[in-house]
C-alpha cells in the first residue's frame, strides 16, 4: 500500500496548478461507469475569469481554446497522479475530463463514461445547478473536473446532497436552447430531470462552424464564484 499522505497529495496537486480538490468515499456498489475502487480524488481547474466573462452573450473562440487547454492539463495531471500512486504500491485509475479526445465516444450527451460531478459533490466541493452544471462553492461553475480512483485511504470530505441555488434561475433564463428545467437538484437525481441534454447538444453543434462545439453561457452568467476582469 502506498504511503502518500494528504500533505504530499496537496503539494503534488498545487504544483500541477489544481485549484480545487477533495476526496470522496465511493459506495459499495460502484457509481455508473466508475472503477471499482473505494476512493475518488476529484480535481478541479479554474477557467480563466476574463475569458469566461466574455461568453455571457455568446460563445467565443477564446473560450473553446481555454476549454481544450484545461482538458489537456487535467489529462496530464490525472495520468501523472495515477502513475504516482501505482508506483508507490497503490491501485489507481485516471478518468479523463469530459470532452477529451476519445475514439470510443461519439456522443458525449449519451456517453457511457463516469460523471465527474458525482465525485465532486460527494467530496463536498459543491452541488449541481439548474442546467446540470457542477457549481463549486468557491469557484462557481467556472471549473473543469477530472477524477482519479484509488484504493489509497485518505480522509473523505462531507458530501453535498442538495442544491444551494435556491430561487436563482439565471442559467435557465440565459440558455439559448431552453434546455434547463428550473428544477433543484438533490443527490441521486437523473441528469434528464434537470436538463434537456439533446437540446444542449444541438446548440453546441450549431456553434461549431464559428467558435467550436461549445456554448458556456450558463457558466458565464452564474453568480456563484463570479469574478469580473480588472478594468
Amino acid at each position: 500500500m502506498t504511503n502518500i499522505d494528504r500533505e504530499e497529495l496537496a503539494l503534488f496537486l498545487a504544483n500541477a496548478s489544481i485549484d480545487q480538490w477533495g476526496i470522496a468515499a465511493c459506495p459499495p456498489t460502484p457509481w455508473p461507469w466508475a472503477p471499482d475502487l473505494p476512493f475518488a480524488i476529484s480535481l478541479g481547474m479554474r477557467i480563466e475569469p476574463a475569458i469566461i466573462a466574455e461568453v455571457e452573450h455568446g460563445p467565443t473562440v477564446a473560450y473553446f481554446a481555454e476549454y481544450e487547454r484545461i482538458n489537456r492539463s487535467l489529462k496530464k495531471t490525472v495520468e501523472a497522479l495515477a502513475a504516482l500512486l501505482q508506483k508507490q504500491g497503490g491501485e489507481a485509475k485516471a478518468v479523463l475530463p469530459t470532452g477529451s479526445p476519445d475514439p470510443d465516444v461519439t456522443d458525449w450527451a449519451d456517453a457511457r463514461v463516469f460523471a465527474h460531478k458525482t465525485a465532486a459533490t460527494q467530496a463536498g466541493l459543491g452541488w449541481i445547478g439548474k442546467t446540470a452544471l457542477f457549481v463549486s462553492a468557491t469557484l462557481g461553475p467556472r471549473v473543469r473536473l477530472a477524477t482519479v480512483f484509488t484504493d489509497v485511504e485518505l480522509p473523505a470530505g462531507e458530501p453535498v446532497t442538495a442544491s444551494r441555488c435556491r430561487s436563482c434561475r439565471r442559467c435557465v433564463d440565459a440558455c439559448p436552447a431552453g434546455a434547463g428545467r428550473d428544477v433543484s437538484w438533490s443527490a441521486g437525481m437523473d441528469r434528464a430531470e434537470l436538463l434537456d441534454v439533446k437540446a444542449c447538444e444541438r446548440q453546441n453543434a450549431s456553434n461549431k462552424p464559428r467558435v467550436g462545439d461549445i456554448c458556456g453561457i450558463c457558466v458565464a452568467v452564474c453568480p456563484f464564484g463570479r469574478q469580473r476582469p480588472a478594468c
